[in-house]
């Protein structure tokens, strides 16, 4: 059965969640990104509840299984939309996403908290939820800290937005343009002991799709992701994936291509050569067993020859590709 500080930590977990909904009851204000996942939370607590004094006894039913009878609850996840007056500093008033997701051990752990908003700069949208983080790293483990991060944000997020780099009309196209031609390609092999939640797998096609990079992210035991494409970009990208909690997760290999941008033309063409992959996708392939999610390395391997980075696997694995024996026979 699940340990008295597993259960504890799930019903602090509710009981923060409902602080939350209570103090941001506006539409769209509070959103969970699956209720469904609220809904098996609390019957798995109220189930471990029931069966408390039961030598042995595990939690029956579809809300828990594997190790220790959790191996089916998912992590919490959800977002808070926080309006941020900004008229004391000379701005106009914005809204910040406050996008969260809870590990299963919160608040022994820290969240997973990524801030958004469309007015930051790149730069300044890094140092905000670089102290952001700072910040909450530095509260006593145990203690529920979401709300602590969104008093933070209500009180400091305004110096961030009147410090922000807002380009002038005058130099929107050249900005454009040096955006448009970095002076290098980049190819970056990650690997994680595995990749699981929803929210990690969404935010990985997202923030790759909205940079423009191309590769793969493939999820399971163990979990890879591969991005291409502009150095800025992908080390944005690396930046941001970092600052989530992970078991393990380790840059593998990289792969970086000076490129001359004073031929626009051929600056072009030979950014798209070196390209692998035509866009991002999440690649999935059969499961070898059924609880630990470990996928087909002999069809990853076929995938990565297709895309003439076979050599990659070993790179990444430690040990040498082959292809599936069902994909020969």
């Amino acid at each position: 059965m699940a340990s008295p500080n597993f259960i504890e930590n799930l019903e602090l977990q509710i009981s923060e969640i409902e602080l939350l909904d209570s103090m941001f009851p506006g539409d769209g204000e509070f959103c969970l990104d699956d209720p469904s996942v609220l809904s098996d939370v609390q019957t798995f607590v109220d189930k471990s509840a029931e069966s408390t004094g039961v030598a042995d006894q595990g939690i029956s039913g579809n809300s828990a299984s594997g190790k220790g009878g959790t191996g089916a609850i998912r992590q919490l996840s959800f977002s808070i939309k926080i309006s941020i007056n900004g008229h004391h500093n000379g701005i106009p008033n914005i809204d910040l996403d406050l996008q969260c997701c809870l590990p299963l051990d919160y608040p022994n752990v820290l969240p997973e908290l990524n801030v958004q908003s469309n007015v930051l700069s790149r730069q300044q949208y890094r140092i905000l939820n670089d102290d952001l983080m700072e910040h909450i790293e530095s509260l006593d483990r145990g203690e529920l800290c979401i709300t602590e991060a969104v008093q933070w944000l209500q009180e400091n997020a305004s110096c961030y937005l009147k410090t922000a780099e807002v380009p002038s009309q005058g130099n929107v196209k050249e900005q454009s343009k040096k955006k448009q031609q970095p002076s290098s390609f980049t190819r970056l092999w990650i690997h994680s002991h595995h990749i699981y939640s929803r929210s990690k797998r969404e935010d990985i096609f997202a923030w790759s799709k909205e940079r423009g990079l191309t590769g793969f992210s493939l999820p399971g035991k163990p979990g890879i992701i591969c991005v291409e494409g502009s150095q800025g970009d992908v080390d944005e990208i690396w930046h941001k994936l970092r600052r989530l909690n992970w078991k393990k997760l380790t840059s593998k290999h990289r792969e970086d291509f000076a490129l001359d941008a004073d031929d626009t033309e051929l600056f072009s063409t030979n950014f798209s050569r070196l390209r692998h992959f035509s866009d991002f996708q999440e690649i999935n392939f059969a499961v070898r067993g059924s609880r630990d999610y470990h996928m087909d390395l002999g069809q990853f391997f076929q995938y990565l020859e297709k895309h003439n980075c076979a050599d990659a696997f070993k790179i990444l694995l430690g040990v040498d590709g082959r292809v599936s024996q069902k994909d020969t026979s």
